[in-house]
């Protein structure tokens, strides 16, 4: 109300009154009245609303040169003590009318969630070369939204290990926190490791405050760090997850409800034993540059499960049940489920059968049916290389001499002659011509041909007509004679 200062405030008021009336201070000091405010803020809008600091340099200038142009007239006490005002003054006087103006570019007051960003230690892609043991994750949510962010679908959590690969995938209903938080801690208890940290992104999903207590907890001992903004880069491992995956697996469709997410949990229970078990890949040991090019070594491909075999970190029990669950599954039959899954999948996207899972459970009813789906599913594998297309070789650039005939070359002399005294002729008249000329021989067909001719002939020209002129040095730049003969 008063515009004081809190402690400006009470020494007004701890004054005697007969201080208080003859007290002069803070007037004497005040330097730039309302005119010079009023001689500020149009040079303030003149220079597009600049900050104090950047406005104090331009002053002069600005100032100088409105003057010039008849825009502003300054009295020379107002124009002096404007020159002469530091850049907090600026600030200072100009904060009434930044804070009253519309788009004045204010910060807007931060999230609720920025705090907790602030506090939380940013991990770049480099920053893994002292995490050597498993247990350190990186996660991602993956938008199973078909293209369009508006409504409610269904998201996946990824985890990926950075020093074996082991990889998690859970089902997610609702983006949230809390959901987010839920889907973690049940993901936690399908590793056969303990969780040591844990890197993310920035969405408000892990950046919040539930996470950050549960990852603090003296109980859990886990690291929170995240990645930088807009740099996918700092979480490669798990982005990489996200196309060999999710994508190749479930696709980009829009998947929605409960039946969905039960199907993508009983596709994830069968993936993440396939992959984790059965698929081998390989892991950078070594990279060097040599001169343009970088020549990397990878250690020989391991599954995830003998990655984390190899590291040594798991007990003689821990390891055991391991090889046991290995010896257990079934690869055809964890291929086959997945398969099943995707199968369900469409036709849940399709609508085709919009109660797949209602009047069916999710698995095969009866031994028999497991067993004719499997033989279904092992004949398919037999033919499957039948019906793949082999690999296109890439062609290699042609060399030597041409393979094919030249189609111009009844006319190979006409059309340097055509060029020669039309330089601006276009392809489409020159082709225009030849079909006029011979309809049997030429076409529509030719016209790329022919361009990449007209394009070899104008290089051609422009390079001797370059040399041409390297070797008159005498020829002054300007006259008549440095002109290029025949280049536009």
């Amino acid at each position: 109300m008063t515009g004081y200062h809190r402690k400006s405030l009470l020494r007004r008021l701890n004054q005697r009154p007969d201080e208080r009336q003859t007290s002069l201070r803070g007037q004497h000091r005040r330097r730039y009245g309302p005119e010079v405010v009023e001689a500020l803020v149009p040079l303030w809008e003149a220079s597009d609303r600049l900050c104090g600091k950047r406005l104090h340099a331009l002053l002069p200038q600005l100032v100088e040169s409105l003057e010039h142009h008849g825009h502003v007239q300054l009295e020379p006490g107002v124009r002096a003590r404007v020159l002469t005002m530091s850049s907090a003054t600026i600030d200072r006087l100009l904060a009434p009318v930044r804070k009253s103006s519309g788009g004045n570019g204010w910060r807007r007051p931060p999230r609720a969630y920025s705090g907790v960003r602030r506090r939380v230690q940013v991990r770049t892609f480099k920053g893994w070369d002292e995490h050597k043991d498993p247990g350190w994750l990186e996660i991602d949510l993956v938008a199973h939204c078909g293209g369009r962010l508006e409504g409610r679908f269904i998201w996946t959590l990824v985890a990926t290990d950075i020093a074996t690969g082991w990889s998690e995938s859970l089902p997610v209903i609702t983006r949230d926190g809390a959901s987010v938080l839920a889907a973690l801690q049940r993901l936690r208890q399908h590793l056969p490791f303990p969780l040591r940290g844990i890197d993310a992104d920035n969405d408000p999903a892990f950046m919040n405050a539930l996470m950050e207590q549960w990852c603090d907890a003296p109980e859990q001992g886990i690291e929170l760090t995240r990645s930088r903004a807009y740099q996918s880069n700092d979480q490669a491992w798990v982005e990489q997850k996200n196309g060999v995956l999710i994508r190749r697996v479930v696709g980009y469709e829009r998947l929605v409800g409960l039946e969905a997410a039960q199907l993508l949990g009983e596709l994830y229970a069968a993936l993440r034993l396939f992959t984790n078990l059965f698929q081998p890949s390989f892991k950078l040991k070594s990279s060097v540059r040599e001169g343009g090019r970088i020549k990397r070594l990878h250690h020989p491909p391991r599954t995830p499960l003998q990655q984390l075999l190899r590291t040594g970190v798991l007990s003689d029990q821990e390891a055991q049940d391991l090889k046991e669950l290995r010896k257990r599954c079934d690869p055809v039959v964890l291929l086959a489920t997945i398969r099943s899954c995707q199968s369900r999948l469409a036709l849940l996207i399709s609508g085709q059968h919009t109660s797949a899972m209602a009047g069916e459970p999710l698995s095969w009813r009866t031994p028999e049916q497991e067993k004719r789906e499997l033989e279904g599913f092992l004949q398919g594998l037999q033919a499957l290389w039948r019906q793949s297309r082999p690999l296109q070789k890439k062609l290699k650039p042609r060399q030597g001499r041409r393979s094919r005939v030249d189609p111009f070359e009844a006319h190979a002399e006409l059309i340097p002659h055509w060029l020669t005294a039309e330089p601006d002729v276009g392809s489409q008249e020159l082709l225009d011509r030849l079909i006029d000329l011979d309809p049997q021989r030429y076409g529509p067909q030719h016209k790329r041909t022919l361009q990449r001719r007209i394009r070899d002939w104008r290089l051609a020209r422009v390079e001797k007509c370059v040399a041409s002129a390297s070797e008159r040095p005498e020829t002054k730049p300007g006259t008549r004679e440095a002109v290029l003969p025949g280049v536009n």
